[in-house]
């Protein structure tokens, strides 16, 4: 029997069918404007199903499920996406449901992040563990509390928002209404805020911090030595160590994994991030405590999302 796990991203949506925790075949196609609404976002669900078993030629009653992982603050119980800033016309959207009724599959719903942690947690550097965080670095900050075995929702199914921890009281306004929230220093959006800040290029600077690829130009810099760069990485470390002791101080957790494509810069953060966590952690948590950067990568969301099945029958 086959699964399909579907990613809905920003910017493009990914789905991967799915045989033993193996990704068979994935399938990736861009957000059209008018994706983004309700009806946008089921038919472009539907062509996709469609399209991925027409490429394979798996029957429906070959797939046991199909698992959907999407941004936002997602209530899994019920399927519903109560809102999500990515998609601003989503309100209390049941896209489980009516992607249930589209398709004819059943249909898994979580938060993107969270599917994310379940992938690590089956297939990849969180596997075996009891007890982890995850951070997902990209447009923003996502996270995932995998608890005593199990990844842990609270008590509406919306735990684990820990790009909007707050490290600067008084820092970038997000666009969730606080001000300082982890996600506008330590992801694609903290790097804009922080290049804006500096005029790191100049004349340019507003241009560039438009630029999808800054990451990877600020990582270049960096890696060549620009003192600007390396001072926006050492920033993002810094109050990633402070998150990250946080929520090794509440949750006693000995791994901590970082996702995403920013995480794959963390060469250039690291010495800031660690240098944080000693000066901010008792050494009983600071021995033992491991941060690394996920295995999954690019498959984490597809094969997480379609574990949700088996991850709500164990």
């Amino acid at each position: 029997m086959f699964r399909i796990g579907i990613d809905i991203g920003a910017t493009r949506i990914k789905a991967g069918l799915i045989k033993q925790g193996a990704v068979v075949r994935t399938l990736i196609k861009t957000l059209r404007p008018e994706d983004k609404s309700e009806d946008g976002i089921i038919e472009l669900v539907n062509a996709t199903v469609k399209a991925i078993l027409a490429e394979t030629k798996v029957q429906k009653k070959e797939i046991e499920w199909v698992g959907i992982g999407a941004p936002g603050f997602v209530m899994a119980d019920t399927g519903v996406i109560f809102r999500s800033p990515n998609f601003p016309l989503w309100k209390d959207f049941p896209l489980a449901k009516r992607a249930m009724e589209r398709i004819g599959f059943k249909v898994f719903l979580d938060n993107d992040a969270n599917c994310v942690t379940l992938g690590e947690a089956f297939y990849g550097a969180g596997k075996g563990q009891t007890d982890f965080v995850l951070l997902t670095l990209g447009s923003g900050v996502g996270g995932g509390l995998f608890l005593n075995g199990k990844l842990y929702r609270g008590a509406d199914g919306m735990a684990g928002e820990i790009g909007h921890m707050v490290v600067e009281p008084k820092g970038y306004e997000c666009g969730c209404g606080s001000r300082g929230c982890l996600e506008q220093y330590a992801s694609f959006c903290g790097l804009r805020n922080m290049a804006l800040e500096t005029q790191i290029f100049g004349d340019k600077t507003k241009e560039m911090a438009e630029n999808p690829d800054l990451p990877r130009i600020l990582y270049e810099m960096a890696k060549t030595g620009d003192s600007g760069a390396r001072s926006l990485f050492a920033r993002m470390g810094y109050y990633l160590g402070l998150a990250i002791s946080n929520l090794v101080l509440v949750f006693n957790c000995h791994l901590v994994v970082l996702c995403g494509g920013i995480a794959r810069a963390l060469d250039m953060f690291e010495k800031d991030m660690r240098d944080c966590l000693q000066s901010r952690l008792p050494l009983s948590f600071l021995e033992g405590t491991r941060v690394v950067t996920g295995e999954l990568w690019e498959e984490a969301g597809i094969l997480g999302s379609s574990a949700l099945g088996q991850e709500r029958f164990c």
